[in-house]
């Protein structure tokens, strides 16, 4: 059994997101049935179609043509800044008109695909990994779990490169007060907590400098040769509230010893998530061969190959990661993968999303499989009115990318004696091990986030200056799409799973497009099903004036959907189960079904806040959605 999350008990534990999880599946339902082949007709063949009605303001981007591309996409914040380019990149998806907005058909196949597998038990494949980082020195878990494999054992060198190889010269440091650099807190330009290193102008985090020899506490640093003393690189860590000190780095001995850095951890510390802003602007990812500046700001040319100052970790003999703070980022030991049970991932099995949907060539498959679904673009219908929310781009709040390292939220959190979720001193997280994913994310949806002024930004944006937020212009609640699913030779159990996923329940609804934490999405689809038989149509050629095309209309999805349930339900784990007669009854369904609800819960929804009060200090443990808005 997968472990279980367990919610907090006391309210000052709980928190808050605009989203929440499905969670994982004890077992996958596997494809026990041979696939039907291309090159006949034995299964259901005909078509879906769908009237896409939008709840809430729907959000698409438009795709850019190759001139536009070409001119912004290396320069995003720069196109930002021009009002005109701004503009073209606000445009909802179009085809030939651009007053017709369009829903790209990837996007209607991805959000259904998306749902079949969580309802079908697929398997869980979409997750990264790639070990995630972290650094933390609080009172919690982590904060323990990190100062545990860091602190005095971090180690100093020079980041070098021979060749196409990088390795790391082991050097000693010494460190000195800050307040004998002369206006060391000057050097920083900006605003806090993103103040940039700088001398003379020039964004540096080490400049060159003459240290006495053989004091590891410095308490007199010299900018020009002195006479005996020893030469170093002054480097700067960051401008951190009451820090006192910063390190010097000392030219390493020719003899000192070598490490060799492998390339994928060249690679990873140059993710965006593992350095910070500053360091990305003064350290382009051809380091190190630049140098160090001297304090007038002058890059030294003839330093040019000495490399960069690095802080380092070993374990267990082995490099584990390097980074330009005493304590920097460190990935953890496990990956988001590594936290899916293994028998979810079920390399080797086949599910009902890829029997439906294909699935390419990769891994252990030496070959691919096309699918037998085919979803067109959801075409605006005419409309009385004007289509659009407002007649000029709109500025959204800003939306960040997702933060998977927020681990109170995205692990499943027991409570079992090592872990629990009332104590921020036991949480699980990527380094522990008696923990999962999750499961599948979803966002809740929101009734308040039908107007513009709900989650549009309310001040004045600077855009010459800004480097956060972005403009759109959304299609308005109550437009109508309509578009098409075709498919051929399916099942009874495959055309259950895709009506049971299209035909939700009463109450509940879709979401698609951009700005979803924000509202944005919420779509109504009323699908209707229309069969063909093959073997009529091609005994008749006209109808008429028209084409045969030997098709009925069907009023009820009901035998299509209790075949996909039958099968479920008759293979999913019985404890899982439970005493369910229907695939609603399933608790790990009815959490689904809950995230599907329209309007989703008034309160709890929202994103919690850093200023004024950091409200994600302690950690707060995201609770099941089913005890989400329960209150």
């Amino acid at each position: 059994m997968n472990p279980t999350h367990s919610n907090p008990t006391r309210q000052d534990r709980v928190a808050r997101a605009p989203y929440n999880f499905v969670p994982l599946p004890e077992q996958i339902v596997p494809v026990d049935y041979e696939i039907p082949a291309h090159d006949r007709y034995t299964g259901y063949t005909g078509y879906i179609e769908c009237t896409l009605t939008t709840l809430t303001p729907v959000y698409t981007r438009a795709a850019l043509d190759p001139e536009f591309f070409a001119r912004w996409a290396e320069n995003i914040r720069e196109m930002m800044g021009n009002d005109v380019a701004r503009g073209t990149y606000a445009r909802f998806f179009q085809l030939d008109d651009a007053y017709r907005p369009v829903i790209p058909g990837s996007s209607l196949r991805g959000m259904v695909r998306g749902l079949v597998e969580i309802v079908a038990y697929g398997k869980i494949q979409w997750v990264t990994e790639q070990c995630l980082f972290f650094r933390s020195l609080d009172e919690t878990a982590v904060g323990k779990h990190y100062r545990n494999r860091m602190v005095g054992k971090v180690e100093s060198g020079f980041l070098r490169k021979r060749g196409e190889e990088y390795y790391i010269k082991k050097c000693s440091f010494a460190r000195v007060d800050r307040r004998t650099l002369g206006g060391v807190a000057r050097i920083y330009d900006g605003d806090p907590p993103n103040r940039i290193p700088k001398w003379s102008g020039q964004p540096s985090q080490y400049v060159r400098v003459w240290i006495p020899k053989n004091q590891p506490f410095v308490k007199q640093v010299e900018y020009a040769r002195v006479d005996g003393w020893e030469e170093g690189r002054l480097v700067i860590t960051g401008d951190v509230p009451k820090k006192k000190k910063e390190f010097i780095f000392l030219l390493p001995q020719e003899d000192a010893e070598e490490i060799a850095v492998p390339s994928k951890l060249i690679q990873r510390f140059h993710d965006e998530d593992q350095i910070t802003q500053w360091q990305e602007r003064a350290f382009p990812k051809d380091r190190p061969k630049r140098g160090c500046r001297d304090r007038d700001g002058a890059l030294r040319s003839d330093l040019e190959d000495e490399g960069d100052p690095v802080f380092f970790l070993r374990e267990n003999g082995k490099l584990t990661f390097f980074g330009r703070a005493q304590m920097f980022r460190l990935p953890y030991d496990r990956s988001p993968l590594d936290l899916v049970p293994a028998s979810l991932r079920g390399k080797k099995v086949l599910d009902l999303a890829e029997a439906i949907f294909g699935y390419v060539a990769e891994g252990e498959r030496t070959a691919g499989r096309a699918g037998r679904v085919y979803f067109t673009d959801a075409i605006c219908e005419p409309h009385g009115g004007d289509v659009w929310l407002s007649e000029q781009p709109i500025t959204p709040k800003v939306l960040a990318t997702p933060k998977p390292t927020t681990f109170q939220h995205y692990l499943v959190q027991p409570r079992d004696g090592e872990h629990d979720p009332d104590d921020k001193r036991k949480l699980a997280h990527y380094g522990a091990t008696r923990t999962v994913i999750r499961g599948h994310k979803l966002y809740w949806h929101k009734k308040t986030g039908s107007t513009a002024e709900y989650f549009a930004e309310q001040g004045q944006v600077d855009w010459a200056r800004d480097k956060q937020h972005t403009q759109i212009r959304p299609v308005a609640g109550g437009v109508k799409f309509r578009f098409r699913i075709d498919f051929e030779n399916l099942t009874d159990v495959e055309l259950g799973a895709l009506l049971w996923v299209l035909d939700l329940p009463q109450g509940h609804h879709h979401k698609i497009g951009m700005g979803k934490p924000l509202g944005l999405g919420s779509v109504a689809i009323t699908p209707r099903l229309v069969l063909t038989n093959r073997s009529e149509r091609y005994q008749r050629l006209f109808d008429g004036n028209g084409w045969y095309a030997a098709e009925h209309r069907e009023g009820d999805f009901g035998r299509f959907k209790e075949a996909f349930e039958r099968y479920v339900l008759g293979r999913i784990d019985k404890v899982e189960r439970r005493n369910a007669e229907a695939l609603k009854e399933v608790p790990r369904i009815q959490v689904l079904l809950k995230m599907l609800q329209y309007p989703g819960p008034a309160a709890e929804t929202d994103y919690m806040q850093l200023q004024p009060r950091n409200e994600f200090k302690d950690r707060p443990v995201l609770p099941n959605p089913l005890n989400v808005g329960s209150k």
